[in-house]
C-alpha cells in the first residue's frame, strides 16, 4: 500500500495494520535504503519516501515484546497503536495486555490509548457512546 501511492491517493482512507505492521516498521531503515537506491525497483508508483506514510495508519500493539512496542509507539506515536487480540488464533498474550502495564513504563494518556483511545479513533467513535 505504500509503494502504491494509496495513501497519497486517499488520504482519508483509515487502515489498520496487524502485528505491528509486520515487517514494515521495523526494517524501515532498509526500505528507505531501497527507495533512495533503487526508486527504479521501489519507487515506481510512489514518489514519496516511504518514511511519510509512518502516521498515516494504525497498527496493532501484538509484538510481544515491551522494547519492541516501545520503537512502534516512538515511529508511529500511541495515537496510532490500538490494543491487540490475535484472535482467534493461540499467539495473543496469555494475559492480555499484561505486558504493556507491567513490562512498560507508559504514562496513563499512552496506556489509555493504547487500551481504546486509538481503536476508537479509528472506527470513528466517541468514548461516551459507550459510557453512561
Amino acid at each position: 500500500m505504500v509503494f502504491s501511492g494509496v495513501f497519497d491517493e486517499f488520504p482519508k482512507l483509515r487502515v489498520m495494520f496487524s502485528h505491528a505492521s509486520g515487517a514494515f516498521l521495523a526494517t524501515l531503515g532498509r526500505i528507505e535504503h531501497g527507495w533512495r537506491c533503487r526508486p527504479d525497483l521501489v519507487a515506481v508508483d510512489n514518489p514519496n519516501n516511504p518514511r511519510e506514510a509512518v502516521g498515516k495508519f494504525w497498527v496493532d500493539s501484538i509484538t510481544h515484546d515491551a522494547r519492541m512496542m516501545e520503537y512502534v509507539l516512538e515511529l508511529q506515536g500511541h495515537e496510532k497503536v490500538v490494543m491487540g487480540s490475535d484472535y482467534p488464533f493461540p499467539l495473543g498474550d496469555l494475559e492480555f495486555g499484561k505486558y504493556i502495564e507491567t513490562d512498560m513504563d507508559l504514562p496513563e494518556e499512552q496506556r489509555a490509548a493504547i487500551f481504546h483511545g486509538s481503536a476508537l479513533d479509528w472506527l470513528g467513535l466517541k468514548k461516551d457512546q459507550f459510557t453512561g
